[in-house]
């Protein structure tokens, strides 16, 4: 769905016309639209987002792409060996550390870095990553939430919030039904059995 018929479909309930707003109002809606991209994206780890790098380690530092959020799962290094999982960690765990790890610097303004362990130096790395949604820029855009009915309902929810409506609570739970219900979908593998998330968990007595 393109954001011109998001915008359609907000518009058919909040002015009760399939009319595209104009002016002020098109550029506040068309924002809030990539905000509630922005928002589900912050919610779960959406198969939409997952992206996949594959660098050579000449050092045990890594440049990430520009668009990169956080690791979908641990990164993956292949040498002749096999291949070695390096479990992500805070920065403070790396002292006296013998695993195999990594952990991430930087920020978005200034881009991220992976730092590894010595023992990812000459393995070929896979990194999986979920990345940051790209927006809607144009009204010939498409959304990129496989539901893009949570963006019509997030849209419907910030006007009311914005004009005091007493409807904005019930617009609110419809836009987080949509995105319960997407996050449950997505929760499922391929062929069709319950999927449990992937969970950065580093037991502290192990």
């Amino acid at each position: 769905m393109t954001l011109e018929q998001i915008l359609r479909d907000s518009a058919a309930v909040l002015d009760l016309s399939q009319d595209l707003p104009i002016s002020d109002e098109l550029t506040l809606r068309s924002n809030y639209a990539n905000q509630a991209v922005q928002d589900a994206s912050a919610v779960a780890q959406f198969p939409e987002f997952k992206k996949s790098f594959d660098s050579y380690a000449a050092t045990t530092i890594i440049s990430l792409p520009s668009d990169f959020r956080e690791f979908h799962v641990n990164p993956m290094g292949l040498s002749s060996g096999g291949w070695t999982e390096f479990g992500e960690i805070k920065e403070e765990e790396k002292y006296n550390n013998s695993d195999d790890y990594c952990y991430v610097t930087g920020n978005p303004q200034i881009g991220y870095s992976a730092i590894f362990s010595n023992s990812v130096v000459g393995m070929s790395l896979s990194i999986i990553y979920q990345s940051y949604p790209v927006g809607m820029q144009s009204l010939s855009s498409v959304c990129e939430l496989s539901d893009p009915t949570y963006v019509t309902r997030k849209i419907e929810s910030y006007v009311l919030y914005s004009r005091g409506d007493a409807k904005f609570p019930t617009a609110e739970g419809r836009a987080n039904t949509v995105l319960l219900n997407m996050v449950g979908r997505k929760m499922k593998s391929p062929g069709g059995q319950g999927a449990d998330t992937g969970m950065k968990f580093r037991n502290p007595l192990a």
